[in-house]
């Protein structure tokens, strides 16, 4: 700020004077004070006061206020009391806990504008700037120090002294609203109340319970939590009063609240309803209900009431047993009153507001949030529902498939005749969860606010479980364990045990008073239990479940903790019979979750069972220890991660606490103090490989970890960590990650949700002023008072302890080098595979931030800048220089036209800012101050722009070009620093190239001619001191400076032209100068390469040149002197060398038709005629349109007559090659070329070039192996290639042309063995196909081109077959259907093909391959493909049979019979191995129906797959 105010006061003040005068105003230069030292000496003097105020940071930059959390229980969900929480535990309830701190830009400083000016003017202007002079003196320097003074003077001479006044000031004037985020809050989808009032059958004579639940048919997924209820009268609960002691009013609850996050018409709302256990059938103890009748009550009352008699005594005694006995469904949708039209008027009436408006965080980045899958709405709901079609319940099909079943048979059609129907219905209400509902309890069963008195019977809330990911941050403690039974297996085993329940207990111990109350009750009972049983279904020895058991897990579990499973066999005649199982909670510290599958002990449960799993105890066990019994679990826990990247961080995090003693158990691995650091390394740096959904979940607590990581020194085993900066890149990656992510929302102005929830409500600073602890086993604790300081003040202690800590952590700088451990290499490699993306700023930060950067290098010592770089290691420097040329690009020139196009963005970028802050709602009204507000908008940008004259426009072109220079001229005296600091024996070549590669972007980009000056000159110091270098070990970069430098000798600017030419005549009279010969040719090549309107040097090599290359600079003495005299014959010669390239484009054309491609001549004269047409040249119109003719005449009378271009891979190998070590190129040759002329071509000139006994030619295709090369050698592999094409692009080359034009790919194929040698039998035989693709495709300019990409894959002896087959099968075809028979061609085919004598011929193939059905399923295919082909091959053989036989003369007929004898034999031969088919591969598509007893799947809580899918 206070360099603009220095500015604005003299560019304003002083403007006259700045108009006429060259030189800007001059300051002194004053040190930077050092504040690491400052801060230490008044650290040593005591003054607590000021060391105070030093450590603070500004109390104006943000307002911070501490907000305390909205719950919305009477108490927050909090583990219990008096258990000591697992540090994890710990942290994540402190974050469920504790108020947010909200953090806004204070307004002080949104408003405070005393600062702000606004540049109208620049010292420079350059169109009052000198003519350019011309270069003088070019080789008068004696040394290359003097010559790099003269350099440093002329830049330094009329430099602009103040940068940031050329930088244009933050346009404070725009909109920059930053809506506040929404406050975390607890997720709730669309919420509906569903109360049940009635559930009657025609007879009451039993308590009846029920369970109520949604499904969601479409994804085949149970998507809430049970709700158990019932309506049984005081007379029917008495009957169960022995088994229920007390009643807790929770559970008397008739009333659900659920959630539905992804509303769609195929949810259902499904009652099941179920009875105490009786003997018999479910269809026995149903047909009372469907054969007596509520009107004949006074006929049927001794049966009734003996029934009633027998039901309380099977309550008495089986209370606690429950069996099923019906169920019913309600479609969601059928219960709402959709409609297809979205009337906002509507949904605006319901409760005020529209009925799918949720403010809550968003899910997803999508609009399934407001409107419903199919433009469902959620409104008008019918008062009341009566159900009349109540199920009765089957006891084979209780599973979740077999309810996905009905419920898909119900959607196509209402009919039900599988199923038997029980007179009787339900009556229900649902409705939309109003604003309030008093008595309402949350899944944890804690009373949410309201809480009325009045209500005497409760509302649950019934936890939802998403069909899809909900991408929402744990915001309060949840830890539910539910576990779904599914089936038990004891179909072989003889017993008598038929009528089976589970009783499932979750245990702390193994002594039976161990059970623990945290099994959430049913209705009409306690609240918690200790145990639970699971229904029977009467006499079934493999029955199948669908129970479902929550459970309230234990804050800190342990390897005591597990659930006991005991079945018992429920006999209807008082006795029982006992067996058990167990699982433990944790497995290897970690919580037990997923399908499980069990085995059944026979014996007495062993001592310390809970400590192993039930594959460890020797003990008898049913059926010999086989998995028996199938059940799920599935944890909705904010405690437990459930993702093992999370887990590991999150565990080792805790560890860094002190209070773990080491090995660290961790999994299934022990992890050591001397590997701890490398651990926690590879768990910060795997966070991203963590799943999207847990990774959201527990992302404040991820977060948390990191940011205390970056800022905390961490001491392991006495050592500082270095884990700040992979714990920063780690926040980069998740940043990233979340940030990229689709699946999450962003706002209007494309900030994260999540991140910016999180920034403004959960971010706090780690209290790191407190002393730190470093234990035994050398972990961090944080001083016990520790606190959280906020984003802009720092706690009330001195910042001493910070120095500090700055100190300890600069120990541990990845900057500084150091040895690194073999550990420290592995995180760095993985590091280095991790893909980092750089696009996490904006333009204009990145901008903002790059002019800072150039600002230093300016105006900082510039003897400490080059120790800096002298010090900085290779790969650090490399990165400097791609941050320069970053730099470049970032401050590159614009023109006037360009600049009125940014602030015409600008204004865009403010129109929608302001729309967004002033608009906001939707609606009639708002759509009607959008419309006033855009034209408002309109006129005042309409006004704005007249206001807005021309000269001010090119006045802040003029700026923006001064800015420009300068930036480039700072980044030249750098990259100048880099080449004079940097010794000659350190790493030179790499950095002369990267340094010339700066140098060569600068010069595609738009520069003034006073940069391009200066640059030109820096060229050419380059030249003078690195000339050796640059044309020997830079080649590639050496042909575009050449390029370059020739773009610039044609500019239209005297000054550019003239610096350009005394580069290029100074290029080649070093280049001539240089001892090395390959050196001295090196320029003209590069010359050559400078651009493609000149044919390729590449072709000066394949061909041997004419006229040496040398000729060229043994000229330039000549061309001195004519230089000396006004620079003007080498532009003249530039431009005599683009009329010769002009007439070059013309020769083209004789080239095609020399080359037989007529088809291209009518492409060339497409860009030609319009040209002759507009000048009304019709003679030569003629003279093209007969050029056309004869070039379309030439296609029909050649046809496939006409030879095409011959194409070979030539490989280059050994360092005598320079740049073409490792090189491949495909070459083209003329049309009948064959290998042993290319090969005897280049073996004759590489000879020349290196020496007899030098060159080697590799006669075979396989991969080169360097280590077995001579490196004294070169050597040169050449291999034939054809044209290589897929299968679609076949379709569209249907001509000889099209498949010799255009061409990028090409093949050629290896035969080889598993032994090494390249042939052998068909059953070893092997064959690799390469697949080259080149830079350009031919026919090209070039007559070689590079290749860019090599694919190989591999053919198996019988894929091998298959293609040898295929390809004699397109041989026949082609003989025997061309237009014009050939009668020997045909015969030579045939020949190859049906004589039995043919060593490895079709019947070999046939007999090697077909001959038996193999072994390996694999095959299967190929052997069946190849099969087809010998079928299609027969086919094609007796075709080509007759075919000759229509052609033969009367002196063959003999031969024809001998043919046709043959072809009969082969027929024979082949006929019994093609007949015979694989049974495997001709199974009928359709599968039987199977019954899915063997599926062990739960649908809840996740996806089932479709059965027909």
């Amino acid at each position: 700020a206070e360099i603009r105010k220095h500015f604005s006061g003299t560019s304003h003040g002083s403007l006259p004077h700045h108009r006429h005068s060259h030189s800007p105003q001059s300051y002194e230069a004053v040190e930077p004070v050092d504040l690491d030292e400052f801060l230490m000496s008044q650290l040593r003097s005591g003054d607590a006061e000021l060391m105070q105020e030093l450590g603070e940071f500004p109390d104006d930059d943000l307002e911070v206020e501490l907000v305390e959390r909205e719950c919305r229980t009477i108490r927050p969900s909090v583990p219990e009391e008096g258990v000591e929480l697992d540090p994890h535990v710990r942290d994540c309830v402190q974050s469920y806990t504790q108020p947010w701190l909200e953090k806004s830009p204070s307004l002080a400083e949104l408003c405070d504008d005393t600062t702000r000016t606004t540049l109208t003017c620049s010292d420079f202007n350059l169109r009052a700037l000198q003519p350019d002079r011309r270069v003088e003196n070019l080789l008068r320097f004696s040394s290359p120090e003097e010559l790099d003074r003269f350099n440093l003077e002329a830049r330094n001479s009329n430099r602009y002294g103040e940068l940031f006044g050329l930088y244009p000031p933050i346009d404070e004037d725009a909109v920059a609203i930053r809506p506040i985020p929404d406050c975390p809050k607890e997720h709730f989808g669309q919420r509906i109340l569903v109360r049940c009032q009635t559930i009657k059958f025609d007879i009451e004579i039993e308590p009846l319970f029920a369970t109520m639940a949604l499904y969601d048919l479409k994804e085949k997924k149970k998507i809430s939590e049970n709700f158990h209820f019932d309506i049984n009268s005081d007379q029917m609960k008495g009957f169960l009063r022995v088994h229920t002691p007390h009643t807790d009013a929770s559970t008397l609850a008739r009333s659900a609240v659920f959630s539905i996050s992804y509303p769609s018409p195929d949810i259902y709302l499904v009652i099941k309803i179920e009875k105490v256990l009786q003997q018999g059938e479910i269809g026995d103890c149903a047909e009372p209900y469907m054969v007596l009748k509520e009107s004949d009550a006074a006929k049927n009352r001794e049966k009734l009431e003996k029934l009633r008699n027998q039901a309380e005594g099977f309550c008495q005694r089986l209370g606690r047993y429950r069996m099923p006995f019906a169920f019913a469904t309600v479609n969601i949708m059928s219960a709402i009153n959709s409609t297809l039209e979205r009337d906002t008027s509507d949904t605006d009436s319901i409760n005020g507001k529209g009925t799918m408006e949720k403010k809550g965080l968003p899910r997803r980045n999508s609009d399934r949030f407001s409107v419903m899958e199919d433009n469902y709405i959620l409104s008008g709901f019918k008062p009341a529902l009566t159900v009349y079609c109540v199920c009765r319940q089957e006891g084979e099909r209780l599973s979740d498939e077999d309810l996905f079943k009905f419920l898909a048979e119900i959607k196509r059609s209402s009919n039900q005749r599988r199923v038997k129907i029980i007179p009787g219905y339900l009556k229900l209400e649902v409705s939309l969860v109003p604003e309030t509902v008093p008595g309402c309890l949350s899944p944890e069963l804690i009373p949410v606010k309201p809480v009325s008195e009045k209500n005497p019977r409760a509302v649950k809330e019934v936890l939802e479980f998403p069909s899809s990911e909900v991408y929402v941050p744990h915001n309060i403690y949840r830890n539910l364990l539910y576990v779904y039974p599914l089936r038990l297996n004891l179909t072989n085993r003889l017993t008598s045990a038929r009528n089976i329940t589970v009783k499932i207990q979750f245990m702390s111990g193994e002594d039976p008073s161990c059970a623990m109350p945290v099994i959430f009750g049913k209705s009409s009972g306690p609240e918690f239990l200790q145990e639970v049983y699971t229904p029977v279904t009467y006499h079934n020895r493999s029955p199948d479940f669908y129970d479902e058991i929550k459970i309230r897990l234990p804050a800190r579990l342990t390897e005591k903790h597990h659930l006991l499973l005991t079945f018992y066999h429920i006999s209807c005649q008082q006795k029982q019979n006992q067996t058990g199982s167990w699982l433990p909670m944790l497995n290897n510290d970690r919580l037990q979750t997923g399908q499980q599958c069990l085995p059944i002990i026979l014996d007495k449960l062993p001592g310390n069972y809970s400590l192993h799993s039930p594959e460890v105890p020797p003990v008898k066990w049913m059926e010999n220890h086989k998995g028996l019994f199938n059940l799920e679990l599935q944890a909705v826990s904010s405690v437990q991660t459930q993702d093992s990247h999370l887990e590991r961080f999150f565990t080792l995090c805790h560890a860094l606490e002190g209070k773990t003693t080491f090995p660290i158990r961790l999994g299934d691995e022990k992890i050591s103090e001397n590997m701890f650091e490398h651990e926690l390394k590879l768990s910060i740096i795997s966070l991203s490989s963590s799943g999207l959904e847990p990774l959201v979940l527990f992302l404040h607590q991820v977060l948390d970890k990191l940011f205390r990581l970056i800022m905390q020194p961490m001491v392991i085993a006495g050592q500082t960590a270095n884990l700040a900066q992979i714990a920063f890149e780690s926040v980069v990656s998740v940043v990233n990650s979340l940030h990229n992510s689709q699946e999450l929302a962003k706002d209007h102005q494309g900030r994260n949700c999540l991140l910016a929830t999180y920034l403004y409500f959960v971010f706090r600073l780690p209290d790191t002023q407190h002393e730190i602890h470093t234990t035994g086993t050398g972990g961090l604790m944080a001083h016990p008072e520790s606190r959280y300081s906020t984003l802009t003040r720092a706690t009330a202690n001195t910042v001493g302890f910070m120095l500090l800590q700055s100190r300890i952590r600069s120990t541990s700088n990845p900057d500084i080098p150091a040895p690194q451990s073999p550990e420290d290499t592995e995180v760095a490699n993985i590091l280095g595979k991790t893909g980092k993306t750089t696009n996490m700023l904006t333009a204009e930060t990145s901008r903002n931030l790059l002019m800072c950067f150039l600002w230093i290098i300016k105006n900082a010592d510039q003897n400490l800048v080059q120790r800096w770089t002298v010090d900085m290691p290779l790969s650090q420097l490399s990165r400097l220089l791609e941050l320069l040329t970053i730099c470049i690009s970032c401050f590159e020139y614009r023109s006037s036209d360009k600049v009125s196009t940014q602030a015409l963005q600008k204004s865009q970028q403010a129109k929608v800012r302001l729309e967004e802050a002033l608009l906001g709602g939707i609606g009639a009204r708002g759509q009607m101050m959008k419309r006033l507000f855009l034209l408002l908008f309109c006129l005042m940008s309409c006004y704005c722009c007249f206001l807005r004259s021309k000269a001010e426009l090119d006045q802040e072109a003029i700026i923006s070009g001064n800015l420009a220079t300068e930036t480039n001229l700072i980044v030249l005296d750098l990259l100048e620093m880099i080449v004079q600091a940097v010794p000659l024996a350190d790493c030179k070549d790499n950095v002369v190239g990267g340094v010339l590669k700066v140098l060569l972007h600068s010069l595609t980009c738009n520069q003034s001619t006073t940069f391009l000056s200066h640059c030109f000159s820096t060229l050419r110091a380059l030249i003078v001191k690195f000339g050796d270098l640059l044309f020997e070990e830079e080649a590639e970069q050496c042909a575009d400076l050449c390029q370059k430098v020739l773009h610039y000798c044609s500019s239209c600017v005297d000054g550019n032209r003239s610096q350009a030419c005394a580069t290029l005549y100074l290029i080649m009279r070093y280049s001539y100068n240089s001892a090395s010969p390959v050196a001295a040719r090196r320029p003209s090549l590069c010359v050559h390469q400078a651009d493609d309107w000149s044919i390729s040097s590449v072709y000066s090599i394949s061909h041997p040149p004419q006229p040496s290359p040398t000729r060229w600079p043994c000229c330039l003495p000549s061309h001195s002197s004519l230089m000396g005299k006004g620079w003007i014959s080498l532009p003249v010669c530039l431009f005599v060398s683009i009329y010769i390239i002009y007439y070059c484009s013309l020769l083209l054309t004789i080239v095609h038709l020399q080359g037989g491609l007529y088809e291209a001549v009518n492409e060339v004269y497409k860009v030609i005629v319009p040209i002759l047409e507009a000048h009304r040249d019709f003679r030569r119109l003629a003279s093209t349109h007969d050029k056309l003719q004869r070039a379309f005449e030439n296609i029909i009378q050649k046809g496939h007559k006409r030879m095409f271009g011959t194409y070979f891979r030539v490989g280059f190998y050994g360092s005598k090659f320079g740049d073409l070590d490792e090189q491949e190129f495909i070459y083209k040759e003329p049309g009948i070329t064959h290998l042993p002329e290319i090969s005897h071509r280049l073996e004759n000139f590489y000879s020349q070039c290196f020496g007899d006994g030098v060159l080697e030619m590799i006669k075979d295709s396989t991969p080169v192996d360097r280590k077995k090369l001579n490196p004294n050698k070169a050597y040169v592999q050449i291999t034939f290639v054809e044209p290589y094409f897929d299968d679609y692009e076949m379709k569209d080359r249907l001509t000889n042309f099209e498949k010799n034009f255009n061409l990028r790919r090409f093949m050629y194929t290896t035969p080889f063995t598993k032994s090494g040698r390249p042939r052998g039998e068909l059953n070893e035989q092997y064959k690799r196909k390469t697949i080259l693709t080149t830079m350009h495709a031919f026919p090209y300019i070039k007559t070689r081109i590079n290749v860019i990409q090599k694919e190989e894959f591999d053919l198996t002896p019988i894929e091998v077959a298959i293609e040898d087959m295929q390809k004699k099968t397109r041989e026949l075809a082609e003989a025997t259907h061309r237009e014009k028979p050939d009668a020997v061609m045909l015969q030579m085919v045939l020949q190859g093909s049906v004589t039995a004598t043919v060593n490895q011929g079709p019947l070999e193939v046939a007999q090697v391959f077909l001959n038996e059905i193999p072994a390996d399923p694999k095959l299967f295919r190929h052997h069946n493909k190849l099969r087809l082909c010998f079928k299609e091959f027969i086919l094609r053989c007796g075709e080509a049979i007759e075919k000759n036989k229509q052609l033969i003369t009367p002196d063959q007929k003999e031969y024809q019979q001998e043919m046709k004898k043959n072809y009969n034999k082969l027929r024979e031969n082949l006929r019994p191995m093609l007949e015979r088919k694989i049974p495997e591969l001709y199974k009928p598509i359709i599968k039987p129906r199977i019954e899915n007893r063997d599926s062990f799947k739960r649908n809840s809580l996740r996806r089932t797959q479709d059965e027909n899918s």
